[in-house]
């Protein structure tokens, strides 16, 4: 019997959604996901953001990060937060106090939020890591391409990257993230000639690569 639960950790559900740290990065500055964190201590708690809060010096609960501050500590993995959101009132460290500090491996997903997210943002179809089969048969300016499940993902790789900011990516790291053993992203495609329309080498970056942006396009608003 699964035990009934308020709340997940961040990496239990990438996990299971299966999304990259890209997708992730891009649904919490979209303010599609909000993320969460356990404090306890000495904190100034307001049942509404309006209204002053009383110190609880013995205060315990899981606290909502603010997007910017989520944004952050996945940026930088930890970082100091000094106020929270919970059921719309605020949670702020007492006057004097230091900061909270917030780790990655310490954020949550809300049960609640995690139901909102699967019913709502993963069910409209927005881009993960295993929702790579469109780039195993397409079509870009007239012309057909097939590829295969592992170039695929590559791919998928790259414009998930490309629409969450950061297109440019070195080699090694993609052909990780498409599960590939090969030693260069040449090996991985070889056996398609007309790869390189499709990825192209970044000026000035020695082993960067990017998608090419028409295909981009192409894949979220249609030929």
């Amino acid at each position: 019997m699964l035990i009934p639960r308020d709340y997940f950790t961040l990496q239990e559900v990438l996990a299971d959604w299966g999304i990259s740290e890209s997708e992730l990065g891009y649904v919490v500055e979209m303010g599609q996901l909000t993320l969460s964190v356990r404090v306890y201590g000495s904190f100034i708690v307001a049942d509404r953001k309006d209204r002053p809060g009383r110190c609880n010096p013995d205060f315990e609960g899981v606290v909502d990060l603010e997007r910017r501050d989520a944004m952050r500590v996945l940026r930088k993995q930890a970082c100091s937060v000094s106020s929270f959101v919970q059921n719309g009132g605020n949670v702020t460290t007492s006057e004097g106090a230091v900061d909270w500090v917030v780790y990655r491996d310490a954020l949550l997903v809300r049960a609640a939020e995690r139901e909102h997210f699967e019913a709502t943002i993963m069910a409209t179809g927005a881009p993960h890591a295993n929702d790579y089969d469109r780039f195993l048969s397409f079509y870009l300016n007239g012309q057909h391409y097939l590829f295969t499940d592992m170039q695929a993902r590559a791919l998928n790789y790259l414009f998930i990257c490309a629409i969450t900011g950061d297109p440019e990516q070195r080699g090694a790291q993609i052909l990780a993230a498409a599960g590939s053993a090969s030693l260069k992203l040449s090996y991985l495609f070889s056996s398609r000639k007309g790869w390189r329309d499709i990825v192209h080498p970044v000026a000035k970056r020695r082993g960067y690569y990017m998608i090419e942006p028409a295909l981009v396009v192409t894949m979220r608003v249609g030929p």
